[in-house]
């Protein structure tokens, strides 16, 4: 049975760069300018430059509509509620009714099974669809911008302290995929130059076997329930994502599946 290591911030010469603290605070306090500006009826760009507003479908989801893009052949059903099926590479999309924190409306990428230092077999994964307004340069203690630093980092979940990491579709760095995925964790950012094909997260979601069992196991009157998808890579790494853009393409794509 696989031992799952705590996901460091695996970039290799920048480990001891990760300012989480400052991460934690600067989110705070952009929540607090969020909210002042939702009571003012003003709007807040994230510091980015992109602006917040939205038209009927953000940057990301323009693209994941787009037929010439994207079909729905891209995306395979495991399975719904107590049969869908959960293995590393997958994607769990919340129910419409999860009223979860960080859950609700949430597409979760399994990335890693196995037990953790408790012995306690675990379940991890992060939420595809959680924006942060910094970018990982941004984050970094000496700023670095261009290329794969000024990528967005995305809140992966509520677990995980001080601990950063990336996911990636480089194949020749030695590591191990993540199921079928055509996905990788960690790896030395030197070596990956196409910011598409890198996405930053900042902590995780963490089930315990039955805590997931149970959850999975909750019908909605409607019959509705939390369900596990396949994805393309690219899906798993956009990094325009806005708060459940993914969530929406993909249970709308698996409709009368």
């Amino acid at each position: 049975m696989k031992h799952l290591q705590e996901p460091l911030l695996y970039l290799m010469f920048f480990s001891a760069m990760w300012n989480a603290q400052s991460f934690v605070e600067r989110q705070q306090q952009r929540q607090q300018c969020y909210s002042i500006g939702s009571s003012t009826g003003s709007s807040t760009g994230r510091s980015t430059g992109r602006s917040t507003g939205r038209s009927r479908y953000s940057k990301a989801e323009s693209r994941l509509y787009s037929s010439s893009t994207r079909s729905k052949d891209d995306v395979r059903f495991l399975g719904r509620g107590p049969n869908a099926i959960v293995r590393p590479g997958c994607v769990l999309l919340a129910p419409s009714e999860e009223y979860h924190h960080y859950l609700r409306q949430a597409a979760v990428f399994i990335y890693a099974m196995g037990t953790d230092d408790n012995d306690d077999y675990v379940v991890r994964g992060v939420i595809l669809d959680n924006p942060t307004p910094f970018s990982m340069g941004e984050m970094m203690e000496s700023k670095i911008y261009g290329g794969v630093y000024d990528n967005l980092i995305y809140r992966g979940g509520d677990t995980g302290g001080e601990d950063a990491f990336c996911l990636h579709s480089i194949d020749n760095l030695g590591l191990e995929e993540i199921g079928t995925s055509n996905l990788y964790q960690g790896g030395d950012l030197q070596k990956i130059a196409d910011p598409s094909k890198v996405k930053f997260f900042f902590n995780y979601m963490e089930f315990l076997e039955q805590e997931l069992e149970d959850m999975l196991e909750i019908t909605h009157e409607d019959g509705d329930g939390w369900i596990s998808v396949e994805v393309p890579p690219e899906m798993v790494l956009d990094t325009d994502y806005d708060k459940g853009d993914a969530w929406r393409y993909l249970r709308n794509a698996i409709r009368g599946m």
